[in-house]
């Protein structure tokens, strides 16, 4: 009841104006921008301490090897993009448009297959130029499928939480399941030991990194907020982990005389290749049930956004 009353107030609190002028189609296309790069099933030991650090995870036992997955998607509960905080007048654009419902097809991203979504936005105030320089997402989840290693057909994966996956796309989880050696789950236990400060004992909190803000920095980086404060590093002030990324290609919309359609064109890019790591746990016994499954070191780094305004 709590994660439902959280969305609806998500939803709702971020409205659009009486539209004026004319119209305005979002399109965003969802890729991968996938590399041909493999890690190796030990850790290379000529690399520097910061390399290891960089590329491993040195908390979770040795390293086993990586998985790219063979199916990639996400669902967002919200897309806006804005001039907050640079501007006395302040243009949002929430592609949403805060009136699709949670089971809205056009709230998927399917990067495997290069999809293509479009948007036409109702409450759209464009009076004047604005330079769009953030790019807000909330994450629902992202889901994956892909081959385990042999090894753990009859094992029991400890860390995550296969306790049953939902048929379809509706909800705004996935859960996971385990058939032999194959894996169809949502990110709950590979990003919960990135951001769950209290990993293993409580397994299955719900893990941040949901918010995604593009723009506005020069770098890309974790930041996290405690007090719902809206900050140019938390332009929506959310509380918990945020993740700060200065991939993302910016645009100026300019006002939309009446009658005229003018069109943003974006597209999204996550690199899945060797995104899901696999470490060999407490015991440091490869292929264990204690082995830890966790997304790649700074993976929030694969992602970014490039928009063009015609």
């Amino acid at each position: 009841m709590k994660k439902l009353l959280l969305i609806i107030s998500l939803l709702f609190i971020f409205f659009g104006c009486r539209k004026e002028g004319g119209k305005l189609i979002c399109t965003m296309k969802y890729k991968l921008s996938n590399e041909n790069k493999t890690y190796n099933k030990t850790q290379n030991n000529t690399k520097s301490a910061a390399e290891i650090k960089s590329e491993y995870y040195t908390q979770f036992g040795d390293f086993i090897t990586s998985i790219t997955p063979d199916r990639f998607l996400g669902k967002f509960l919200h897309l806006r993009l804005s001039n907050r905080f640079l501007d006395e007048w302040e243009c949002n654009i929430d592609l949403f448009d805060n009136h699709l419902g949670i089971s809205d097809l056009r709230r998927l991203a399917d990067f495997s297959n290069n999809s293509t979504v479009t948007f036409t936005p109702e409450d759209v105030n464009i009076r004047k130029d604005a330079y769009l320089h953030y790019f807000m997402v909330i994450c629902l989840f992202w889901y994956q499928e892909f081959q385990l290693p042999e090894e753990y057909e009859n094992i029991h994966i400890q860390h995550l939480p296969l306790y049953g996956l939902r048929d379809n796309f509706n909800g705004v989880d996935m859960g996971g399941e385990k058939y032999g050696t194959f894996i169809k789950a949502d990110d709950l236990g590979f990003s919960s030991p990135v951001f769950n400060p209290v990993w293993p004992e409580d397994d299955y909190r719900g893990p941040g990194g949901k918010n995604h803000y593009f723009g506005n920095t020069d770098s890309t980086f974790v930041f996290y907020d405690e007090n719902n404060v809206r900050t140019v590093d938390n332009p929506m002030g959310q509380k918990g982990y945020i993740i700060r990324s200065n991939k993302y290609t910016p645009t100026t919309i300019r006002k939309i005389p009446d009658g005229e359609t003018k069109t943003i064109q974006g597209t999204m890019s996550f690199n899945t290749t060797d995104l899901i790591h696999i470490y060999a746990g407490v015991d440091n016994i490869p292929y264990t049930s204690d082995d830890v499954f966790v997304y790649a070191p700074r993976y929030w780094e694969r992602i970014s956004v490039h928009l063009e305004y015609y």
